[in-house]
């Protein structure tokens, strides 16, 4: 059970530093554990305030130099453990701003997420204040909760300030991690002095017994909601998009249904799991009505998570006027997926009306197994792209005690066509599926996992806490592209914990995704120059000048020896094509 109340501060010097001593000390009564920061001014009272001994044993404090790659370190951390929601903090300004991509993801993508801006006090806004934006509202509708707190009296918060202070976070704590969670957004205007008297936060000891303390509410959780019958049909499907979890696996292997499931929906695998779907479904739906393969397209999808990658699914099925969709859904309120907006039913849970027709299912998904087996090649052909290779080598190394982070573009494209069963953690930044924050967003995820690790007894863990002593090793896979887009969060100072942390970059120079989408159809040198962006950068000379062990790998087979020899710390793999090692190795010559 959650506290009911913390210690009121003891009177710093400064208001604004006495409220920040509430607010952590709230945060970590609720379950906040990590807190990542980048450096400011304004936001200085956050700082000193982690200082307080109520706190500084409880919360981990991670620091990064750019803002961008902070909030999406903290949106990595919440995905180690949704009911301990990382939290960033930033200063006024353009440093609010930079938030705003990780926080459309953690919106997108129903991820808790805590930011905390600072703020000038009322009486500099808006007259040409320095460091003066208005950060009110600045995330529009992609937060749930959004506070504007007024800030405290200059030398001493009052009482109602600090409840006001308290009450605030504990609303903003309870929206992100709602049952439809998401980012919050609570911007904290600061007067000076910003400094505690004497430059530290008193405190230290155990509080007296008779010492003031201040309400801390926190909402119980809501009670389940009811299953809701379905009569399934005989050409049942089941499509598991991202975050699906494995009610969708353990729904389509009590019913016999064939399920497509997407790598990072966590119900991949299992004797329903139809491989190679996307190719088999688009050749299912294009068939002519006389054809064999007619005979599989389904009259009845059921849809868990949030589906994004397969346009088979996406445009074929989901969009076809045949198909008949059922949305699971527990979260409530309007933000169903439904991109297609052909939905006939959306439900919280669901359970089979009836097992009339159970042999009739099973009959179908062995029609789905046996044409899948037909045209599906062996997985090892080297037909397959180099590049596919990689990544299958990757998902092949990943045990079940790890986590693997996937890019958004082809890569995740190329395992959901290839890929066997998932094992371990499987995420994705599927929200948006945009290619931001990516290093980041793992290292946090990395960062959350050894600390969960650390904080739990050896041999015990706590079932409530998704990630607690949490095991294994954490590899990010993207593409070149990508990392370039998230250079700033391999920087790791001096100063931080490193994140135990295996970053593969297929770097095939570019975006290869255009060359499927139909962009393909463009001019040879626009495609090149305007979509795919070749770049000409040396990753892993970039990786080392920023202070990461890089390593150049050529080809899937010596890919796989290179994550077999792993160190435990945090490095980076750059894997390039074989074939073209003479190539680049003439290109570098001519360069001396």
């Amino acid at each position: 059970m959650q506290p009911s109340s913390i210690p009121a501060p003891e009177p710093t010097g400064s208001g604004a530093v006495d409220e920040a001593v509430a607010i952590w000390r709230a945060l970590a009564a609720l379950g906040v554990r990590d807190v990542v920061l980048s450096p400011g001014s304004r936001s200085a009272p956050l700082v000193y305030a982690l200082q307080d001994p109520q706190v500084a044993g409880v919360l981990r404090v991670h620091v990064r130099i750019d803002e961008r790659a902070a909030a999406f370190t903290a949106l990595g951390i919440s995905r180690a453990d949704p009911s301990r929601p990382g939290v960033v903090i930033t200063t006024s300004g353009t440093a609010a701003a930079h938030l705003h991509a990780a926080v459309l993801e953690a919106h997108h993508g129903r991820i808790p997420l805590l930011v905390l801006t600072a703020d000038r006090p009322a009486e500099l806004r808006g007259v040409g204040a320095n460091q003066a934006a208005d950060q009110v509202g600045l995330y529009g509708s992609a937060v749930g909760f959004s506070a504007d707190l007024p800030a405290p009296a200059r030398t001493q918060a009052s009482e109602v300030e600090l409840r006001t202070a308290v009450s605030t976070l504990a609303r903003a704590f309870a929206a992100a991690a709602a049952e439809l969670p998401g980012p919050v957004h609570v911007n904290l205007g600061f007067r000076d002095p910003l400094v505690p008297a004497g430059g530290a936060v008193p405190g230290g000891g155990s509080e007296p017994a008779d010492a003031p303390r201040i309400p801390l509410a926190h909402r119980p959780l809501p009670p389940a909601l009811p299953a809701v019958p379905l009569a399934l049909r005989s050409r049942t499907v089941v499509v598991a998009g991202d975050q699906a979890g494995r009610a969708a696996r353990d729904f389509a292997e009590a019913h016999r249904l064939p399920l497509f499931a997407e790598p990072s929906s966590g119900a991949r695998g299992g004797d329903c799991a139809i491989p190679g779907y996307p190719a088999l479904l688009s050749a299912v739906m294009s068939a002519a009505a006389d054809g064999d393969l007619a005979a599989l397209r389904p009259e009845l999808a059921i849809v868990f998570g949030h589906p994004t990658l397969s346009r088979a699914v996406l445009g074929s099925l989901l969009g076809a006027e045949s198909t008949e969709i059922v949305i699971v859904d527990p979260a409530p309120g309007a933000a169903w997926a439904d991109p297609s907006r052909r939905a006939h039913l959306i439900v919280p849970a669901i359970t089979a009306a009836t097992e009339a027709d159970r042999e009739d299912r099973a009959a179908y998904l062995e029609q789905w197994h046996r044409a899948a087996r037909a045209a599906q090649q062996p997985r090892e052909t080297e037909a397959l792209p180099w590049q596919t290779r990689a990544a299958l080598a990757v998902w092949d190394a990943t045990g079940e005690a790890d986590a693997l982070v996937l890019g958004s573009s082809s890569l995740i494209r190329d395992l959901e066509q290839h890929a066997g069963d998932a094992r371990g953690e499987i995420l994705a930044s599927r929200g948006l599926a945009g290619i931001d924050g990516l290093i980041s967003t793992a290292s946090g995820l990395a960062l959350a996992r050894a600390g969960a690790e650390a904080a739990t007894p050896a041999g015990m863990s706590d079932p409530g806490r998704p990630g607690a002593a949490a095991a294994g090793r954490v590899r990010l896979l993207i593409g070149d592209v990508t990392a370039l887009h998230d250079l700033t969060g391999l920087v790791v100072g001096p100063l931080e914990q490193e994140p135990a942390l295996d970053i593969v970059v297929v770097d095939d120079g570019g975006g290869r995704i255009f060359s499927s989408l139909e962009h393909r159809q463009a001019d040879p040198a626009l495609l090149e120059r305007c979509f795919t962006t070749p770049h000409g950068a040396d990753l892993v000379a970039v990786a080392r000048g920023l202070g990461v062990e890089a390593l150049r790998v050529e080809g899937a087979d010596a890919l796989s020896r290179a994550l077999a020899d792993g160190t435990g710390g945090r490095r980076l793999l750059v894997v390039q094509d074989s074939s073209s090692a003479p190539e680049r190795s003439s290109r570098a010559k001519e360069m001396q």
